[in-house]
């Protein structure tokens, strides 16, 4: 029965740790909550960094079409 209940309280503070080390920091992003593992916070860091690539290459794409609409006769090599 001792080594039950010492290895009961070792399991609880192991889980105190983990809870503690889970507890959101106080600036943490809305992005960031409910990420429990590295690899969900890879893949959440990856899905944001495609967001930023899309919303930048369609803001360089309308910038080119309202050049092009601004100057019909120049040709534009955007390659």
């Amino acid at each position: 029965i001792t080594s039950l209940t010492e290895e009961k309280k070792k399991l609880q503070e192991e889980l105190g740790a983990l809870q503690v080390s889970m507890t959101p920091i106080e600036d943490e992003p809305e992005a960031a909550h409910g990420l429990t593992t590295r690899a969900e916070l890879v893949e959440k860091i990856r899905a944001l960094g495609q967001d930023v690539l899309d919303g930048t290459k369609y803001r360089f794409d309308n910038a080119v079409a309202q050049v092009k609409i601004l100057n019909p006769t120049v040709e534009l090599n955007t390659e």
